[in-house]
C-alpha cells in the first residue's frame, strides 16, 4: 500500500466564470469540465488540467464566504493554505502579463538575478488572484537534483 501522488487541489471561488477565466485564458491550463455539483450539493464544479497529471477543483455555491482579508505569503501568517505555487519560464514576463491582467503583483525576488535555496536557484513573485487566492510563481534557473 503506498500513497501515489497528490491527485487534485479543491478551492472553493465566489466567481467560477473568473477563476475559471484566470486559468486558461491567463494561465494556459486547459478546463476539463464544468457542471452542476449534483449530489454534492448546490452551485458548480470545474475541473482545470494544470499539466503533468495535476488538477485543479473550482467549487462554487450561492453562500460560499469570502476569504478573510490578510496578505499572500510570506508576509501573512495564517493557519491554512497560504497560497498556489506555480512552477513557470521567465517570471519577468509573467509579472507584465498579470499586471496587465489587472493584478498587484510583488516586486520580483530577488530583484535581479536568482537566490540558492534548498529547492534549488530560483526566482519569484507573489499575487492574489481571483477569489482572493494567493499565488506564487517561481522559476528555477538550477534545480537541486534531489527534488526532481
Amino acid at each position: 500500500m503506498k500513497c501515489i501522488n497528490i491527485h487534485h487541489a479543491g478551492m472553493w471561488v465566489d466567481n467560477i466564470d473568473e477563476a475559471i477565466s484566470f486559468f486558461t485564458d491567463i494561465m494556459g491550463f486547459r478546463l476539463l469540465t464544468r457542471g452542476p455539483r449534483g449530489n454534492i450539493g448546490p452551485g458548480e464544479r470545474a475541473l482545470i488540467h494544470a499539466g503533468d497529471q495535476q488538477v485543479l477543483e473550482l467549487l462554487t455555491e450561492p453562500n460560499v464566504l469570502p476569504r478573510p482579508d490578510f496578505p499572500v505569503h510570506p508576509i501573512g501568517h495564517v493557519v491554512g493554505v497560504p497560497h498556489i505555487c506555480l512552477r513557470v519560464t521567465d517570471v519577468p514576463a509573467w509579472r507584465q502579463k498579470l499586471q496587465a491582467h489587472g493584478y498587484t503583483v510583488s516586486e520580483q525576488f530577488p530583484e535581479a538575478g536568482f537566490t540558492r535555496t534548498e529547492l534549488g536557484l530560483l526566482r519569484l513573485i507573489y499575487f492574489t488572484g481571483p477569489g482572493g487566492i494567493g499565488f506564487e510563481l517561481f522559476e528555477f534557473d538550477e534545480e537541486n537534483p534531489l527534488i526532481k
